[in-house]
């Protein structure tokens, strides 16, 4: 379980984790956390499965109001191929897991489902593409994140 502290911001309506001194969603905190030497990842935060959210940054607004803007990432052919075909295999048309992990030197491969347990469970779609992922002998996990004052 990682613990985070409470940024005062919020984006979409998310809270955001404090990660480093910075303010950004719980997904990307823990998707730097988990990198693995040799390893890229992103955040899947839409149903695509070509590209992903890699980072995020702070647009200086003059009104002082907080703004993310984010920085998509192309995936390689070997990750976006993989998950289409997973949408294929289940005849899904959501339930990715939020984080695809990749480490392009020996074609390695992980997914990783992010939840705060007070508030957040795993879809029915997500639980069958997770269930998929592991009958296939991919990597899956889901990880668990609290705020520190939870």
């Amino acid at each position: 379980m990682y613990r985070f502290d409470k940024a005062r911001e919020r984006w979409w309506n998310k809270p955001l984790v404090l990660f480093d001194g910075y303010p950004i969603p719980a997904e990307l905190a823990i998707l730097r956390a988990e990198l693995k030497d040799n390893e890229k990842g992103v955040w899947m935060n839409s149903r695509g499965t070509k590209s992903g959210v890699g980072d995020v940054m702070e647009i200086p607004q003059q009104d002082e109001k907080f703004k993310l803007k984010t920085i998509r990432t192309v995936l390689p052919l070997f990750v976006s191929t993989a998950i289409a075909s997973i949408y294929e295999l289940t005849g899904l048309t959501k339930g990715c897991p939020d984080l695809v992990v990749w480490d392009e030197s020996n074609l390695d491969l992980r997914f990783i489902e992010v939840k705060c347990p007070h508030w957040d469970r795993p879809s029915t779609e997500k639980e069958l593409f997770l269930d998929e992922i592991e009958y296939l002998g991919l990597s899956a996990n889901i990880i668990e994140w609290e705020f520190v004052d939870a």
